[in-house]
């Protein structure tokens, strides 16, 4: 069903976009039908191989990986420059919808209807839809090479290298022998072709450098098969921290084939996996009750996680929840946690643009909560946009994230942690 979704989606924006497409080569080059089947051909082909890898991509691997890899670059390149274009062609139909309807229904009466014919006739009306459309297709070819040119770089370029985020969380009641105490967070790994051991080896190599008090990895350790958990647990085997590493499953460990296998690998590798349950951490004779629960979409079901985690859990310690997906910051304020640390949005992983703290970007129709600090009440949330991509193997304004949290005592007049990066 999730597959079909998915093609459902991608097939309509990109039918839309071929429509436009073939318009578009119809006026630049009037009475040659090869621009029209080049177009057409282009369409075809790259949507063939949309279907193939997305229904039959295991069949890939026969093929070795640099091969794989390279025939996919163009791929999803032209995947990613057309859906934007979809979004743009889809975005100016609905736009444009209530004027053809208030259009359509004034041409329903007789004498209306001959005055616009009229008016359409006149050589100055004629001048004006002639430059009107000129402006349109130099929009588009405009908009067609940026959409080019920012798959281009997100694909080979934007989603390597990461931004090393520093933030601090303001905790009310914060023991003295917390002040200080920090959390190395990477989200959404998603192990697989697009991301290899050589690359998740640099990440913890990186995150050993932070010298973290403790480190959180909360879910999406693979993409979709249950086979990527292993290089992921090599690679993430030499974490160490003095206080332990900790983990939460997340969606996409729950689309493998044997979601308990990778729970297995994962805590054996030395992250810990954390089930509706609890770790009590004792340093420096206070107390730290991290809580995990495993991926839900329904809030319902994380309220019922969250509260089987708390069974236990020493009353008084500060509380930590690792969740892979941050839209259940209502439920965490509610059981009392005094820190939310996710990740699942990958900070849009495309974002178009930044209005202060509103981040623009398709994910932003799914969760209010994006990528940084937020808070409800007394709780703070850091949501993480993570080291890996899925869909489409792109970032575009957009770098991957690891993160280094600071806990402080919360005064009466502090705002929320602030939090600075460096790319690295």
């Amino acid at each position: 069903m999730f597959r079909l979704t998915i093609f459902i989606i991608v097939t309509g924006l990109q039918a839309l976009c071929y429509a436009r497409a073939l318009r578009w080569a119809q006026q630049r080059f009037p009475g040659r039908p090869v621009a029209r089947r080049t177009v057409t051909a282009l369409f075809a082909l790259f949507t063939a191989g949309f279907i193939v890898a997305l229904f039959f991509g295991r069949a890939a691997s026969i093929l070795p990986a640099w091969l794989t890899s390279a025939l996919a670059r163009p791929f999803y390149i032209w995947e990613g420059a057309t859906l934007g274009l979809g979004l743009a062609v889809l975005a100016g139909l609905v736009i444009a919808f209530p004027f053809r309807l208030v259009r359509a229904a004034l041409r329903r009466n007789a004498r209306i209807r001959e005055r616009l014919r009229l008016l359409a006739g006149h050589p100055s009306a004629r001048r004006f839809d002639a430059s009107r459309r000129a402006f349109l297709t130099g929009g588009m070819e405009g908009l067609a090479v940026v959409s080019f040119g920012a798959a281009t770089y997100g694909v080979l370029d934007g989603r390597f290298g990461y931004q090393l985020t520093e933030s601090t969380l303001p905790v009310r009641n914060l023991p003295a022998a917390l002040e200080g105490f920090t959390i190395a967070l990477v989200s959404d790994v998603h192990s697989g072709s697009f991301m290899t051991k050589k690359q998740m080896d640099g990440y913890c190599a990186a995150i050993m450098k932070l010298g973290a008090d403790l480190i959180a990895v909360p879910g999406d350790f693979v993409n979709s098969q249950t086979e990527e958990v292993y290089p992921f647990a090599e690679s993430f085997s030499a974490l160490r921290a003095p206080c332990g590493v900790y983990g939460v499953m997340g969606n996409h460990d729950f689309f493998a084939p044997d979601p308990e296998r990778v729970a297995r690998e994962v805590d054996d590798c030395g992250v810990r996996l954390l089930r509706n349950d609890h770790a009590v951490i004792e340093t420096k004779g206070a107390r730290i009750a991290l809580l995990g629960i495993d991926d839900t979409g329904r809030a319902e079901r994380a309220a019922l996680g969250m509260a089987a985690a708390l069974r236990g859990a020493p009353p008084g310690a500060v509380r930590i929840l690792l969740c892979h997906r941050p839209y259940f910051l209502d439920q965490a304020a509610a059981e009392g946690m005094d820190v939310v640390l996710s990740g699942h949005t990958h900070g849009g992983q495309i974002v178009i643009g930044r209005f202060g703290s509103v981040i623009l970007t398709p994910a932003a129709l799914a969760s209010p909560y994006i990528a940084g600090l937020y808070s409800k009440g007394e709780t703070q949330m850091y949501v993480s946009r993570g080291i890996g991509t899925v869909g489409l193997p792109m970032r575009i304004n957009c770098p991957p994230e690891l993160t280094l949290l600071t806990l402080r005592r919360a005064t009466d007049d502090a705002a929320s942690g602030a939090a600075r990066g460096r790319t690295a």
